[in-house]
């Protein structure tokens, strides 16, 4: 929205001492954790994070993990209860299988952007579910899942 030439374009409150906010000009972040993951289900099961810890054997297969179908069902429903008056301009996501999978099931086929951002992943330490596959197999793997329901995603900003 434009600011008019006869709008008020800042607010001061004079309790709060001298503020200038931009009224209009301001926006709305929403943060939307991943739902519940192949990872997420093992560490559950055991009752700690021992399945996913790097020393623990077999930990691999838990590598870039994907959603489980109690994952998928947690997005639906975010989908179909939580997303009343939300009107995104863009989904900003890392670019974890299990982020590109929650992020597409909440917001696919709403005409708005996506873009893949290292910079929102968690940081490579203790655990395999924190090490993702290069960018050549997720996009292989995720971008036609996008196409589909005509999304556009930008994956230039994944390292």
């Amino acid at each position: 929205a434009n600011i008019g030439k006869d709008d008020t374009a800042f607010s001061h409150v004079p309790e709060h001492g001298f503020s200038l906010f931009l009224a209009n000009r301001s926006k709305t972040i929403h943060f939307v954790r991943h739902a519940e993951g192949t990872h997420n289900e093992a560490n559950t099961a055991y009752g700690d994070d021992t399945p996913c810890t790097f020393s623990t054997p077999g930990s691999w297969r838990y590598m870039d993990a994907r959603l489980t179908d109690k994952g998928i069902d947690q997005c639906v429903q975010v989908r179909r209860s939580q997303l009343k008056g939300v009107k995104p301009e863009l989904i900003i996501v890392s670019p974890f299988t299990r982020t590109l999978q929650t992020a597409h099931i909440i917001f696919g086929g709403s005409h708005v952007p996506f873009m893949v951002h290292s910079l929102c992943q968690e940081r490579y330490g203790l655990f395999t579910c924190d090490k993702k596959r290069t960018k050549t197999e997720i996009v292989a793997d995720m971008a036609p899942v996008y196409a589909d329901t005509g999304d556009t995603i930008d994956f230039d900003s994944f390292g």
